[in-house]
């Protein structure tokens, strides 16, 4: 069973493969720009799968930082450490929806 790169959730059953792959990364205060590695490819549970498809972002991440934080991830209580989280992997999630993604089953 494939675990669900949004979500961290088993049961993925969708592939997404952007056809204009971005390259992300983050710049720190001091001007050391660190890329956001992956391969491309996006493995989706069919909620996850479901919220790509309608594009809605807000949703994949705030159930993105949901599940993280069931699994038991150290994430931040709220506040700024938890906007600049949101950020993160926002702008990791986008490497695959700004790429007008080809969805197909595993």
């Amino acid at each position: 069973m494939f675990e669900c790169d949004f979500c961290c959730l088993p049961g993925a059953r969708w592939v997404y493969v952007p056809q204009d792959r971005a390259r992300v990364a983050l710049m720190s205060d001091n001007g050391v720009v660190t890329p956001l590695p992956n391969d491309g490819r996006w493995k989706a549970c069919d909620l996850c799968s479901d919220l790509v498809d309608t594009d809605d972002m807000e949703r994949l991440v705030a159930r993105s930082l949901t599940t993280l934080r069931i699994l038991g991830a150290p994430l931040p209580d709220g506040g700024l450490e938890l906007e600049h989280m949101a950020m993160v992997v926002m702008a990791n999630f986008a490497t695959v929806l700004a790429g007008r993604p080809a969805k197909s089953p595993l």
